[in-house]
């Protein structure tokens, strides 16, 4: 268990790292994908088991690596993502009775309101922290954030769908059912 968690954590910083220094080389009218974000949405989104211990683990190590590679203070970022962690296993219990159709179906509009929910946020904690700085409001640069945050998202979607079910497919031969 712990190897999980010491993998995830470095997953993380990984991650991390990536947005704030390879990334910022593909920036798309100002904006980078965040990395962050799409991998704690993706790993909550996905997360088998409705402990609460997982969400505020993984909030915990993407709102800390969120805080610490931004220009923000260390907190907002926390705060947000175990609020938002919570928010999107109450939306996924109540969405658990439809297994008739593809999940991404319903990650994508879930991820669209979820990081607008979490720039916006995030904005307006940073503007009453300090209102001198920070700017919040809904722009041209929101949408093209969105936009590239989608794409990235889908792509680490089907990524990561293809990577468990590799490793979650049950291969053996099946002679007599039970």
């Amino acid at each position: 268990m712990w190897k999980k968690l010491l993998i995830i954590f470095f997953i993380f910083y990984f991650f991390a790292i990536l947005q704030n220094s390879f990334l910022t080389h593909f920036s798309l009218f100002g904006t980078t994908p965040n990395l962050v974000f799409i991998l704690f949405f993706l790993l909550t989104f996905f997360e088998k088991k409705d402990d609460s211990y997982s969400i505020i683990f993984l909030a915990l190590v993407a709102g800390f690596f969120s805080d610490i590679f931004s220009y923000t203070y260390l907190g907002p970022s926390i705060a947000l993502f175990i609020t938002i962690g919570f928010l999107l296993r109450g939306v996924q219990s109540l969405l658990k009775n439809r297994k008739d159709s593809h999940p991404f179906i319903y990650f994508l509009p879930l991820f669209v309101v979820f990081l607008l929910a979490y720039s916006l946020l995030l904005g307006a904690c940073l503007y009453f922290l300090d209102p001198n700085k920070i700017a919040i409001g809904f722009d041209m640069r929101t949408v093209f954030s969105t936009i590239y945050n989608i794409v990235v998202a889908t792509v680490l979607f089907y990524f990561y769908k293809k990577l468990v079910q590799a490793f979650a497919d049950d291969r053996q031969l099946t002679l007599f059912m039970k």
